[in-house]
């Protein structure tokens, strides 16, 4: 596929956040600051962290007596660490998109040593929002990862409708309490997210 044509394409991609319920991965692209775009069979797409294990496993397949071989796995595993730090830091993992709903990382605060954390909620879906579950992965100041937790960022109540999430709303989410981050390792505030279920009525 000539380069312009990948371009005009992703350029199309970019402008489509929608995620669908069932997407499934077609394929990924690596932009030049590192990012990874994984592309779906419903023309959406979303960013991807890297993980840390890829790099562990290329270590792991390459032969130990094999120097020019080690040599070439050594630059691959420093380079996806650089990538991986670059995108996290960039703030392009700190939000996640589902079913036109979009959940950004906005603010974060401490409770002795439970760490508190705030989202901004916006929704273009037709039907009133009650639940939105999002993974969130933390990572500590050197990019690696710490820890993922599931959790409720809206919780609407069924017989309120006031409290669903409508189209058109921008609602800041309660805050959510995590235990178990070391608050000395998270001063860079590194994490990503998912957005893995979006109910509606």
């Amino acid at each position: 596929m000539p380069f312009h044509y990948l371009q005009y394409t992703l350029f199309l991609l970019l402008g489509s956040v929608t995620l669908g319920l069932s997407a499934a991965s077609i394929g990924t692209v690596t932009l030049d600051n590192g990012a990874i775009i994984s592309f779906h069979d419903d023309y959406t797409w979303e960013y991807v962290a890297i993980s840390a294990d890829a790099a562990d496993q290329v270590n792991n397949t390459i032969s130990s007596n094999n120097i020019n071989s080690n040599a070439i796995s050594s630059a691959n595993s420093e380079q996806a660490l650089k990538n991986r730090s670059s995108l996290l830091r960039s703030g392009l993992l700190n939000t996640s998109v589902k079913n036109d709903v979009k959940v950004t990382y906005s603010d974060s605060i401490w409770r002795d040593q439970s760490l508190g954390l705030k989202f901004i909620l916006s929704s273009d879906n037709t039907d009133g929002v009650v639940i939105v579950k999002v993974a969130i992965s933390f990572y500590d100041d050197k990019t690696n990862k710490i820890t993922e937790q599931t959790v409720n960022v809206w919780q609407a109540s069924y017989r309120l409708p006031e409290t669903y999430l409508r189209k058109g709303d921008t609602r800041n989410s309660r805050i959510i309490w995590i235990d178990g981050i070391d608050k000395t390792s998270w001063t860079s505030k590194l994490l990503s997210l998912k957005v893995i279920e979006v109910e509606t009525r």
